[in-house]
């Protein structure tokens, strides 16, 4: 599995696999260290249990969909049905209806990853763990005070 891991200072990511994991994950950018303690369950099953770098078990699923992605698909929608619109507007509607399915293609087919609420470390490429679940703004809140009050510290 990929693993990418952020860094608390700047923010910039790391990426590493578990099949060779380091002891620590420097940062290129600012030198900042992170430990890395592997799980019985990251090395043996390719599931993540519990976050390799913070320890902490709440983490989530999204679709590793690349958002540029969509977001030119969306785009170049848009700017096509604007110039089809003075023409026809059946083939305006048309251009956003086929950009829609190309757009909901792509989600379709894209895999998903595991995201860690506290350090936002990603997982790619895992066996799906049934106890995690799609985001939640609930759970995200209870690390959101945390994760401002580090951010603030790192802006002084």
């Amino acid at each position: 599995m990929e693993i990418i891991s952020y860094c608390d200072d700047c923010l910039k990511g790391t990426r590493f696999d578990s099949a060779a994991p380091p002891a620590e994950v420097a940062c290129a950018k600012c030198g900042g260290r992170r430990a890395v303690t592997m799980t019985e369950s990251v090395t043996a099953q390719n599931v993540v249990d519990r976050c390799v770098l913070c320890g902490c078990g709440h983490l989530y699923l999204e679709k590793d969909f690349n958002g540029y992605v969509g977001f030119g698909i969306i785009l170049t929608a848009i700017v096509g049905s604007g110039i089809l619109w003075a023409r026809n507007v059946y083939l305006a509607v048309g251009v956003l209806g086929v950009a829609a399915l190309v757009d909901l293609v792509f989600w379709v087919i894209s895999r998903e990853r595991t995201v860690c609420y506290r350090c936002v470390a990603t997982y790619r490429r895992t066996a799906p763990n049934p106890a995690h679940e799609r985001y939640e703004l609930g759970t995200a809140g209870r690390f959101a005070d945390d994760y401002d009050e580090q951010r603030g510290l790192h802006q002084k």
